[in-house]
C-alpha cells in the first residue's frame, strides 16, 4: 500500500500557506480615489456649463437676434392698399426760381381703409389742403420738384398734412398729375 502513494503527492511536507489580503484600507482607498475623480468630472463639467452660459448671456446682450423680420418700409414685399381721397383739385402755381417754372400739380391722398372719421375731415378740410399745397409749391425751387426727390416731396406732402389733421391719418401721397414747365 506504501507503493500507492508513491506516485501521488506527498502529505508529509508542510503545505505553503496562502497570505490572506488585509482587510484594512486597500477598498476604502479605491472608492475614495474613484470618488476624487467623479467630484473632479463633475466639477469640469459644471464649469463648462458655467462658462458657456456666459459667453452666450454676453453674445446676445452684444448684438441684434438673427431671427428678427426687417419691418419698414422699404423691406415690405407690396405696398398695402388705401382708400384714396380724390376730391383736391389741380393746383397750379409758380416755383421761387429767378426765373419761375409753372407747376401743374394734382395730389391723391391714401390713408387707411378701416377709418371711416377720416374721409369726413378730409372733405371738411378740402379747401385748407388746397391752400397748404398750393404754397407747399410755390415755396419751392424747380430742383426740389424734379423726379429724383419726388419720394421726398410725397413724404414733406404727408408730413404737412398729417399735422393739420385731428390725427395723422395720411399714408400716402400719389400724384395723379405733375407737371413743370419754363415761364
Amino acid at each position: 500500500m506504501s507503493d500507492d502513494f508513491k506516485d501521488g503527492a506527498d502529505f508529509s511536507e508542510p503545505a505553503e500557506t496562502i497570505e490572506k489580503p488585509k482587510r484594512g484600507g486597500g477598498g476604502a482607498k479605491a472608492i475614495l480615489g474613484l470618488l476624487k475623480w467623479i467630484g473632479i468630472g463633475l466639477g469640469a463639467v459644471i464649469f463648462i456649463v458655467a462658462i458657456v452660459v456666459v459667453t452666450v448671456s454676453i453674445i446676445n446682450k452684444q448684438s441684434k437676434p438673427l431671427s428678427t423680420v426687417p419691418t419698414g418700409e422699404d423691406y415690405q414685399q407690396a405696398t398695402p392698399v388705401y382708400a384714396t381721397f380724390t376730391s383736391i383739385e389741380q393746383v397750379t402755381t409758380s416755383t421761387m426760381d429767378i426765373e419761375p417754372w409753372s407747376v401743374i400739380v394734382k395730389v391723391n391722398l391714401a390713408y387707411d381703409m378701416e377709418d371711416k372719421t377720416i374721409q369726413t375731415e378730409l372733405t371738411a378740410r378740402k379747401y385748407q389742403i388746397l391752400d397748404a399745397l398750393r404754397n407747399f409749391f410755390s415755396r419751392k425751387y424747380i430742383e426740389e420738384l424734379k423726379p429724383d426727390r419726388e419720394r421726398v416731396l410725397k413724404e414733406e406732402i404727408r408730413a404737412m398734412l398729417n399735422r393739420m389733421l385731428e390725427k395723422p391719418s395720411l399714408k400716402d401721397v400719389y400724384f395723379e398729375t405733375f407737371k413743370y414747365t419754363p415761364m
